[in-house]
């Protein structure tokens, strides 16, 4: 059944609020947000450094990873990405392996139409 001219104008109505109440609340959000940051007064910030703190910390595992924290945050970077991106791997590999042990096969599906 197609739809009346009525029909559509409701939806476009409903579409149209839906859609300004959105706007309206984010910008709502960003007026608020932007006053409470202007209302802190004080000096301005100076540059804040983060530095993990190796003093007592015995040569291993965590005392290299901290260092290359505070050496160099590229490249602390990209081995949190390749971390993730190994246990990600690991963790699917575990689960699949697990989960066809069970029985189940999640290999590519049929599909019939």
């Amino acid at each position: 059944m197609p739809m009346t001219l009525r029909k559509k104008s409701r939806l476009a109505h409903r579409l149209a609020r839906v859609l300004f109440r959105g706007v309206s609340g984010f910008l709502l959000t960003v007026i608020v947000a932007g006053s409470a940051f202007a209302a802190g007064g004080g000096k301005p910030a100076t540059k804040i450094y983060n530095v993990a703190d190796t003093r007592g910390m015995h040569s291993g595992l965590s005392k290299w990873i901290a260092d290359i924290y505070n050496s160099d945050l590229l490249l602390f970077g990209l081995l949190v990405v390749g971390v993730m991106a190994l246990m990600g791997l690991t963790i699917g590999r575990t689960m699949d392996f697990l989960v066809s042990r069970l029985g189940i096969d999640l290999g590519r599906l049929e599909h019939h139409e």
